[in-house]
């Protein structure tokens, strides 16, 4: 049973949420970026069009669609809303100031060198978002000079936390957040990504299927499993199944239900190990059906609803007094 007080336990598990949100915002801004720029000589229209899956992966933000058709527009525009802006809850400044207060309110918890960390790199995107003439290259030297200081501070943290059932807390915040945003890229890029290479322009075809992996974190481990072939279904199985990709779904869960088995180890079955434990099965036995499935993406809608539903159980369980 749980030891930790409500309240720590859900500021570390906040913290990880965070923390991973803020570097997969950051890595989507810099990979839809490139995919913008390497088709727009050949689609200018799809070109600008491919910053709108940001808004749909990361619902919630409160950013409208710039409209028009200038790729160079609307990546400065949503670069800018997604990097830097206070009124984004899912920008990348916000979740590095809320990852900021939950460590602060975890003091204890953390080393001074984390902390420091953290605060440095808020206070250098509070730097950036106070120059209202930060240009489009400026934005870019943020968003991937901040998604270094990320690595860095996850590194510290890592090595420094107490091994107890804070990090527990800690690595069950992480992994959540993350099957949570590849399912939602699934959802999102499936029908596209399903579409035949002969309905489109092969080099926009596979560019948007190599931005689709990159945006998981995920092309350099699917090409060390498959090669360069880069059929769609196996990029599907890829990210919800392989057991090596730390970014798969299936590899999150199994991360997740490893940690709340050892929290809860000798207790009674709770909600929302009995929601992860069914997860978890129909994952492990009903990959052919899952594949097979017609309306891939409406699957992965409701594998986003049990993701949801377990974050739910978790919070009610542990966090509410």
């Amino acid at each position: 049973m749980m030891g930790m007080l409500a309240r720590a336990a859900e500021n570390i598990y906040w913290l990880g949420r965070y923390l991973e949100r803020s570097e997969s915002v950051a890595r989507m801004l810099q990979v839809t970026e490139q995919l913008s720029i390497e088709i727009r000589g050949l689609d200018p229209e799809l070109a600008a069009g491919t910053w709108d899956d940001l808004l749909s992966i990361y619902p919630g933000s409160g950013v409208a669609s710039p409209g028009g058709d200038d790729p160079d527009v609307i990546a400065e525009a949503l670069t800018h809303a997604f990097l830097l802006s206070a009124d984004n809850p899912l920008s990348v400044a916000s979740s590095i100031r809320s990852a900021r207060e939950n460590a602060r309110v975890i003091r204890d918890n953390l080393t001074m060198e984390s902390f420091i960390l953290l605060n440095e790199s808020h206070l250098r995107l509070n730097q950036y978002a106070q120059h209202d003439t930060t240009d489009r290259m400026e934005m870019r030297r943020a968003v991937s000079s901040t998604r270094q200081e990320i690595f860095g501070i996850w590194g510290a943290i890592q090595q420094t936390f107490t091994r107890d059932e804070g990090l527990r807390f800690l690595d069950m915040g992480t992994v959540i957040e993350r099957a949570y945003r590849t399912l939602m890229l699934l959802q999102i890029k499936l029908p596209r990504m399903l579409e035949s290479p002969d309905q489109i322009d092969a080099p926009i075809y596979y560019a948007r299927i190599r931005a689709d992996l990159k945006t998981v974190a995920s092309l350099e481990n699917y090409r060390r499993t498959y090669g360069t072939e880069l059929d769609p279904m196996q990029v599907a199985r890829f990210l919800l199944f392989d057991r090596r990709s730390p970014h798969s779904v299936h590899v999150c869960l199994r991360m997740l239900k490893r940690q709340f088995d050892q929290l809860e180890y000798g207790s009674p079955l709770t909600n929302p190990a009995r929601l992860l434990g069914k997860l978890d099965a129909r994952l492990e036995f009903e990959e052919h059906e899952i594949l097979a499935s017609t309306a891939l993406d409406q699957v992965c809608s409701e594998l986003v609803d049990d993701v949801i539903e377990i974050h739910e159980a978790i919070s009610r369980l542990y966090f509410t007094v």
